[in-house]
């Protein structure tokens, strides 16, 4: 079984290293220096797992890992983060096919545990780390988790945009970006207009607030969505 392991930074290359080669033998190792590499190396030597550091020039882990399991559905992926950001596992959720094996591994895991995850995911299991496991409910439990179009009103108003822009780059009528809005804010946990007597607080503003505290949205997410908003107006 072949592992390919990509970050851009060497220390961290060299530590997964000597990890893998001490502790998951005769397993030919191959790394990349950045997410395009990792491609690019992948669709060339098809390997069983593949190892990728969430933020990374060029490409980032999360589209790194979309664009393998497009040509080789049956890779395994373990991502590395320093971050436990719910957007990243938004995101990893809506690539790995549901029967695909993948793995979730904060850096500052033991050696122990990113040994265990290498092995739980070459025998086709998931693993996921402790660190996160409150993410992960949280985005499963209908009740707490975002839809897409709630994921949506909530970058818009993020990037600042009013009700009748919204309306304009999604395409809707502004009493749809209202309702997606008042689900967003119930599934937030803001009070609607009228429901409390916390008048002090902008539900807009709370709701950007409390996103950012919980890791749903960062700046590289909107970045990204603000060019591709952008792309929209633009067309």
């Amino acid at each position: 079984m072949t592992i390919l392991f990509a970050d851009d930074e060497d220390r961290d290359r060299g530590w997964l290293r000597n990890l893998l080669e001490e502790n998951v033998k005769d397993h030919p190792l191959h790394e990349a220096h950045d997410g395009q590499e990792a491609v690019e190396m992948a669709i060339k030597i098809k390997p069983d797992l593949v190892f990728l550091d969430i933020k990374m020039p060029n490409l980032s882990g999360i589209k790194a890992a979309e664009q393998i399991l497009e040509k080789l559905p049956s890779t395994g992926v373990i991502m590395l983060s320093n971050f436990s950001d719910e957007v990243y596992v938004r995101q990893l959720w809506k690539i790995v096919p549901p029967d695909g094996a993948f793995g979730y591994v904060l850096k500052n895991a033991s050696n122990e545990q990113v040994v265990e995850a290498c092995r739980a995911v070459l025998s086709g299991d998931c693993w996921i780390h402790p660190g996160i496991a409150r993410v992960i409910q949280r985005t499963q439990n209908r009740a707490t988790n975002l839809t897409s179009a709630e994921y949506e009103a909530l970058v818009c108003i993020s990037l600042g945009m009013t009700d009748h822009t919204i309306a304009k780059r999604l395409f809707l009528t502004e009493k749809a970006v209202q309702s997606r809005l008042k689900s967003l804010y119930a599934k937030l946990g803001i009070p609607g207009r009228g429901e409390s007597n916390e008048t002090e607080f902008n539900q807009r503003c709370r709701a950007v607030y409390l996103a950012n505290k919980r890791g749903l949205i960062n700046q590289q997410e909107l970045d990204e969505w603000e060019a591709k908003l952008g792309a929209k107006a633009g067309a």
